[in-house]
């Protein structure tokens, strides 16, 4: 049922109406109702956050980013950014700033570090990532970061924004449809065409990230450029094999689940190919962090297993493995895409990508730990640990392994590789 439509709310509907009537607009309906929050003067009880943020993830983080000192700041996409800035605050780290969006690539994790890096008040940058955003084909030419940082320095051209005022008004309309469905009666096409294309809920989970850089090649890993890193199911892991093992269950997934593994899994994996040009994009990352003292840590988030199973069937195994590998060379890798206790436990997850609220602030917890046992709200975060322990200290530690140039150790539900020392 659709809200009722307040005074308040009628009056500036009326305004805004007027405004674009008199031919205003867009700058006087982006002023009233302003719908990324740039600088707010009529509370319309409008549903923003819900609206506009997934309308243009990169402007709506853009315009808050302005406002924060952040020293610690979060990059990635959509499961980068479930884990979102109050569960890091909850956890003591008051400075933390989540920079990730629903459906974001290599090129914007890339673009928002460009955006960020001048800020010499960063001390941690945590990178979630996975193999396939190494691929091309994963919404290759998209990059909304720009245009956000164009809206974001630009106050008129923001007023002047067509794009803006379509997200305005698809705010009203969710808000109060039978106003907007009044006024557009009399005016029947107010919003023009825009500019970045907004992302539907539904596309998140086939969109991906990505990365890049030709850096240090590990033993197992030098294949050259563009080639696919996938020799055949679990050929060439070595001594790693046992550790990438699945053992299969016989059940029925939901039907989202279901379709996830399937055709999405299909298209990730089928035609995939390591880019080295989107690895650059990561090791530029690694390389500014490594001469600013910055301290990197990448996390590589949990799907339920079937998904990973996906990766094998399609022959990608030893990719899968020297990913990981490749990583640890630049900086640690937090790593909860293995199979566990967490990632067969259908009721932790939303969906075949996705995990829950809970998890979240879990991992967050265990990330915290991560970057430093000594760093305000690592104690918080040990106190409130469940049934996810990374191996931060020798007791958490269940296994370790390593082959002379990378180390990974786990503890519950958590990996950690490392370069060797």
């Amino acid at each position: 049922m659709a809200p009722k439509f307040t005074s308040t709310g009628k009056i500036a509907a009326a305004c805004i109406a007027l405004a674009l009537a008199a031919g205003l607009g867009p700058i006087g309906f982006n002023i009233a109702v302003d719908p990324y929050d740039r600088a707010p003067i009529v509370d319309l009880d409008l549903y923003k956050e819900k609206v506009s943020e997934k309308a243009h993830y990169p402007l709506w983080k853009m315009l808050r980013y302005s406002e924060q000192n952040p020293d610690l700041v979060v990059l990635g996409d959509s499961r980068a950014r479930a884990l979102r800035d109050k569960y890091w605050h909850e956890n003591g780290a008051s400075r933390a700033f989540n920079f990730a969006y629903g459906g974001a690539n290599i090129d914007e994790i890339h673009a928002t570090f460009d955006h960020i890096k001048t800020n010499k008040d960063i001390k941690t940058l945590v990178v979630g990532i996975q193999l396939r955003s190494f691929d091309l084909d994963h919404k290759a030419g998209q990059n909304r970061v720009p245009e956000a940082i164009r809206l974001t320095e630009n106050p008129l051209e923001y007023y002047a924004s067509w794009f803006v005022a379509k997200i305005g008004w698809r705010n009203l309309s969710a808000r109060y449809p039978d106003v907007t469905t009044a006024i557009t009666d009399l005016r029947p096409r107010l919003i023009g065409t825009v500019q970045a294309a907004p992302i539907k809920e539904a596309d998140l989970t086939q969109i991906s990230e990505s990365c890049g850089c030709v850096f240090l090649h590990h033993e197992d890993v030098a294949r050259g450029r563009g080639v696919n890193l996938g020799l055949g199911r679990w050929t060439g892991l070595g001594r790693w094999s046992g550790y990438f093992d699945i053992d299969r269950i016989d059940r029925d997934l939901p039907r989202v689940y279901a379709r996830q593994v399937t055709k999405n899994a299909r298209s990730d994996w089928r035609s995939f190919s390591f880019e080295e040009q989107l690895w650059n994009k990561i090791a530029d990352i690694a390389r500014w962090a490594s001469e600013e003292d910055v301290q990197l840590i990448f996390v590589i988030p949990p799907t339920i297993i079937e998904m990973q199973q996906q990766i094998a069937e399609y022959g990608l195994g030893e990719a899968n493995l020297n990913f990981r590998l490749r990583l640890a060379h630049l900086a640690p890798v937090v790593d909860f895409d293995f199979d566990n206790h967490l990632t067969r436990d259908l009721s932790r997850f939303t969906d075949a990508y996705h995990f829950d609220a809970k998890v979240a602030r879990l991992l967050v917890g265990e990330v915290l730990q991560v970057a430093s046992m000594d760093r305000p709200g690592a104690t918080t975060a040990r106190h409130k640990r469940s049934d996810i322990a990374c191996p931060v200290t020798p007791a958490e530690q269940t296994t370790k392994v390593s082959d002379g140039l990378v180390t990974m150790s786990e503890g519950t539900a958590c990996r950690i590789w490392r370069a060797a020392k």
